[in-house]
C-alpha cells in the first residue's frame, strides 16, 4: 500500500471515528438534559485532526517488526499529544471533565482505526490469497 493511500485512509478513518465519538458523547449530554453546542470551526478542527493524526503512522512504514511495542507507545503517545493540544486550541474541552471525555472519546477512536485497518488487511490478505490459489490450480 502506498504511503499516500495510507496516510488517506487513516484521516478518513480518524475523522470518522472522532464525528463517531462525538455523536456518542452528544447523546450522553442530551440524555442528561445538558446542552452540548459545537462551534462553526468544529468540522474543520476534525478534519485537521485527522489529517495531523495520520502522519505517525508513517512510524509502522517499515517492514520491520523489531521493537514493534515501543513504536505502538511512541505512536499512541504522539497522537495523546496531538489530539490533547488540538483540543486545548480549539476549545473541545474547558475543564479536566471535559478533557477526560475528550481523551475516552480519543481511546475508543485508536481502537475503532486499529480495528478498521486490520479488517481492511485481513480483507486484502484474503484476496490476494485467493488470487494465488487461483493461479497455482491454473497450473
Amino acid at each position: 500500500m502506498t504511503k499516500l493511500k495510507l496516510l488517506f485512509m487513516q484521516a478518513s478513518f480518524i475523522s470518522t471515528g472522532i464525528f463517531l465519538g462525538v455523536g456518542i458523547a452528544q447523546l450522553i449530554y442530551h440524555l442528561m438534559d445538558d446542552d452540548y453546542v459545537v462551534s462553526w470551526y468544529f468540522i474543520p478542527s476534525v478534519l485537521l485532526t485527522g489529517i495531523l493524526c495520520s502522519f505517525p503512522v508513517l512510524i509502522f512504514a517499515s517492514e520491520n517488526a523489531k521493537h514493534f511495542k515501543l513504536r505502538i507507545a511512541l505512536h499512541f503517545c504522539s497522537l495523546f499529544a496531538v489530539v490533547s493540544l488540538l483540543g486545548w486550541l480549539f476549545k473541545w474541552y474547558t475543564n479536566i471533565l471535559g478533557y477526560a471525555v475528550v481523551m475516552l472519546i480519543f481511546v475508543g477512536v485508536y481502537v475503532f482505526v486499529w480495528i478498521t485497518t486490520l479488517w481492511i488487511y485481513k480483507k486484502d490478505d484474503k484476496e490476494i490469497n485467493s488470487a494465488l490459489d487461483s493461479i497455482r490450480d491454473e497450473e
